[in-house]
């Protein structure tokens, strides 16, 4: 949800239909503080808490991740081609050729996200040794380049890898600790991020690390609160990878529809758009199911049982799986998978 706003945020703005006020900015900067540091450790918590088999893993990261960063990589740059001046970014066919080294768009997630999952084929203590060696990268120099940026996340997916779901459920077993989760995590972020542009660039990178931390932790305890009780939440979790590659264009649509029938409210236009972002594609994701089309359209796999589940149904908080043994999402019968 977050990712989708961030971007309906910027998107309106670089149409020329919202103003870049103080607000704005505000929201914004707080959202790319710690979102995609939160979707990193929830990636490194599904990836399997050891590679059982060489061949599967590769083969499930090619149906989640390859295959969907190259089909829709490519639909959504044809499409903003399509689009002409109607779209906010312009693309030629010859950034197409080059999606194999500079991805295009949310694409990067996907890419970056490949990039880490192959270190899990590592051995564990190798693979642990990469994670201060990149937050040193990072420090020295910065995260702009492809490989920086991943050395950038890398602390929070492999956090995610090393805590596995058990360790969270465990951690968060009851409300009082989400509470606490919750609250102190609020409170941490909201004071680094007032004195963050007050340091100087080398405490600013490393206040960054504690900073998404902080916001990590305060979304943490919020979730575990709401638990399973909302329906659609559960859906929207299993439909991330759906809603990662299609909100864009789905956005784009709505937001040009929203503009053509004349609501021109920004606040509306927002919302609007947003829920168009991250509906349209659950509908979408949902249809793949019934069809049986899921890994075909680059969509992931299907979930091992029904879900949403209902929204009365209470969580149950115990560890998933013996410790040692896969991770992977959908070995768990009883439950199945919140994300893939």
């Amino acid at each position: 949800m977050l990712v989708v706003y961030g971007h309906v945020l910027r998107g309106q703005f670089h149409s020329g239909l919202l103003a870049w006020t103080p607000v704005i900015a505000l929201q914004d900067r707080a959202i790319y503080a710690f979102h995609m540091p939160l979707f990193f450790l929830l990636s490194g918590l599904f990836a399997g808490a050891k590679v059982q088999s060489r061949g599967e893993f590769i083969r499930r990261r090619l149906v989640t991740i390859v295959y969907p960063y190259i089909l829709w990589s490519t639909i959504q740059t044809l499409l903003m081609i399509g689009a002409g001046r109607l779209a906010n970014g312009h693309y030629t066919l010859a950034d197409i050729a080059r999606i194999g080294t500079d991805p295009i768009g949310q694409f990067w997630f996907l890419y970056i996200l490949a990039m880490l999952q192959l270190l899990l084929l590592l051995p564990r203590p190798l693979f642990l040794l990469t994670v201060p060696a990149g937050i040193v990268a990072v420090l020295l120099y910065g995260n702009g380049p492809l490989l920086l940026r991943a050395a950038w996340f890398l602390p929070f997916f492999a956090a995610g890898v090393v805590l596995g779901r058990s360790g969270l459920e465990a951690a968060l077993r009851t409300w009082k600790t989400a509470i606490v989760w919750l609250i102190g995590g609020a409170i941490v972020f909201a004071i680094l991020f007032a004195v963050m542009p007050m340091l100087n660039p080398l405490a600013a990178a490393l206040a960054r690390y504690a900073l998404a931390t902080a916001g990590i932790v305060a979304t943490l305890g919020f979730a575990r609160l709401i638990g399973s009780r909302i329906a659609l939440l559960c859906g929207l979790g299993t439909a991330s990878l759906a809603i990662l590659v299609l909100h864009v264009i789905c956005a784009a649509a709505v937001r040009a529809s929203v503009h053509h029938i004349g609501v021109t409210q920004p606040a509306i236009a927002i919302m609007l758009v947003t829920a168009g972002g991250l509906l349209i594609p659950f509908a979408l994701y949902r249809a793949s199911i019934r069809v049986g089309l899921t890994p075909w359209f680059g969509l992931g796999f299907v979930p091992r049982v029904p879900l949403p589940v209902s929204a009365s149904a209470e969580p149950v908080y115990r560890p998933l799986e013996p410790a040692g043994l896969s991770a992977d999402v959908g070995l768990d019968k009883d439950r199945g998978p919140a994300f893939q």
